[in-house]
């Protein structure tokens, strides 16, 4: 091997590759370009070629780009920049990363990365120059290019995370198969209620953001760069395979993440025709459900506090048990959904509008409906609902009873405690069923934790809206820090190697 080759070798972009996953503790593919370049704050800078744009005579972009020494992008050094990492300032590099803002999304992020490899792989201190443009077409220049290239495609898609996902929908690569990836596992877990075989490039293109050229690259020469990958720490190895995917197969009807358990879609009840895409943001994380089988908090609200045998939320109504509806609606001993007989009652997750095991409208379902999915509000309003809170007493109680009446404050009773002996007030809340027999409920029940109707107490005013106590905004305080992440910070040295600095919220 020469010097060159030495220099420039496969291993050395797989590596660094490898650790800047880690080091900028990438938790999903696709890569988030923009908070990646976030972690090395004040020494990297994104510049898009749209900003050399001339103006024109009223000072607007005129469209006309001035010239650039790349198509798709290069990127810059300044050199002995004084640094402000908040705690102290250092002296050090910034690198300014320019890319083709008109190309496809898929193409910058490549470029992106590329240089960003440049920059780690200390290509600048190697070839002796501030800009890599390709002007100065040497056999190093071509070799460190080369190099950034390979830094790009494993920083992307690594081949760890490639073959796993691979793996898990039945595809292998062997000399059985001329050297192709393909189909060999139909028993695999990910092919379960599918409906279609999977192409292996589509699944690479939108679970790691690269584009069609790119992913045929990928899996053209993934064996051999799990042979070097190989060679890695075991531990750095086990990481990025274990990193997760944002994309999966999602129903083409109504755009629910699919269940591979279920032959039917819960969000329309659909199945059998699902899409394999990134959706630009994270599934949403199950709630848990008690031993019961009731939802760990309430979907809705987030209330914890609500009995054993409650089947919806006393504070707003929604079901906290799923059920599908096969137990209320049925053809004697079984009902037919499609061309199957289905008995009995399933249990279905939190949320979930239909049954992925029969198809038939859950009770939550049936209460919001398809258009009307609590679990997935419009992203203005978005809400990780992952923590739960109890609501405080309005009306003050003791043991279950009302310590005055909620009309006039007085505290003599009549009737067994049943009346208000002043207005004549019912002291004893229960729900407001149409005529149709009632239920007993607590004093501070909005809902009936049986039928889910309204309380004659909440239809009285006496008790206030859930959104309109402080437990809500309290709520809503925790859970817009639940979301909030940590990102890396890094410091990258005069020579490209990096640093962990410490972490701030984002």
């Amino acid at each position: 091997m020469s010097e060159s080759e030495n220099i420039f070798d496969r291993e050395k972009a797989v590596r660094l590759s490898a650790e800047l996953l880690r080091d900028a503790e990438i938790a999903f593919f696709p890569i988030d370009i923009r908070r990646l370049i976030s972690a090395f704050r004040h020494q990297l800078y994104l510049i898009p070629y749209s900003a050399f744009r001339k103006p024109d005579e009223n000072g607007q972009a005129s469209g006309e780009e001035l010239p650039v020494p790349s198509r798709d992008g290069f990127c810059t050094r300044i050199r002995d920049v004084l640094v402000d990492f908040g705690v102290a300032s250092v002296t050090g590099n910034i690198w300014n990363i320019y890319f083709n803002d008109t190309s496809l999304e898929t193409r910058c992020r490549f470029t992106v990365m590329h240089e960003i490899g440049h920059v780690l792989l200390g290509h600048y201190q190697i070839l002796g120059t501030d800009t890599i443009d390709g002007a100065d077409d040497t056999p190093e220049y071509r070799a460190a290019d080369a190099q950034a290239d390979q830094f790009s495609i494993n920083a992307l898609a690594p081949a760890p995370a490639v073959y796993r996902l691979l793996k898990e929908h039945g595809f292998s690569c062997s000399a059985k198969t001329g050297g192709a990836w393909k189909l060999t596992n139909r028993n695999a877990p990910f092919l379960r209620n599918l409906g279609r075989q999977p192409d292996p490039v589509e699944l690479v293109t939108a679970a790691f953001g690269l584009s069609q050229a790119a992913a045929e690259r990928r899996l053209a020469e993934l064996n051999n760069e799990l042979a070097v990958w190989e060679r890695l720490d075991r531990q750095l190895y086990h990481f990025v395979e274990r990193i997760a995917h944002r994309s999966g197969w999602y129903c083409w009807v109504c755009g629910t993440r699919r269940r591979t358990a279920s032959p039917y879609c819960p969000g329309c009840g659909k199945g059998w025709s699902y899409e394999y895409k990134d959706r630009d943001r994270l599934p949403r994380p199950v709630i848990g459900l008690r031993e019961n089988g009731q939802f760990a908090f309430c979907s809705v609200c987030g209330n914890t506090e609500y009995p054993e045998d409650a089947a919806f939320c006393p504070v707003c109504g929604c079901p906290v048990v799923n059920e599908c509806e096969n137990a209320y609606h049925t053809d004697g001993d079984f009902i037919r959904s499609g061309m199957h007989i289905v008995r009995g009652t399933h249990r279905c997750r939190p949320t979930d509008i239909y049954c992925g095991s029969c198809g038939v409208l859950t009770a939550f379902g049936a209460q919001h409906g398809p258009q009307k999915n609590m679990w997935l509000p419009e992203k203005k309003n978005e809400r990780c609902r992952t923590l739960g809170t109890a609501y405080p007493a309005v009306l003050p109680v003791n043991d279950g009873r009302l310590l005055k009446c909620p009309s006039c404050g007085c505290e003599k009773t009549i009737r067994d405690g049943r009346y208000c002996a002043e207005c004549k007030q019912p002291l004893e809340n229960s729900c407001v069923s149409g005529g149709r027999g009632s239920h007993a409920c607590g004093p501070n029940d909005r809902y009936c934790r049986i039928c889910g109707k309204p309380t004659a107490f909440y239809q009285a005013g006496l008790l206030t809206e859930y959104t309109e106590t402080e437990a809500w905004q309290q709520l809503l305080a925790a859970e817009a820090s639940a979301i909030k992440h940590e990102v890396a910070q890094i410091m990258l040295q005069c020579d490209g190697t990096m640093t962990i600095l410490n972490r701030e919220a984002r």
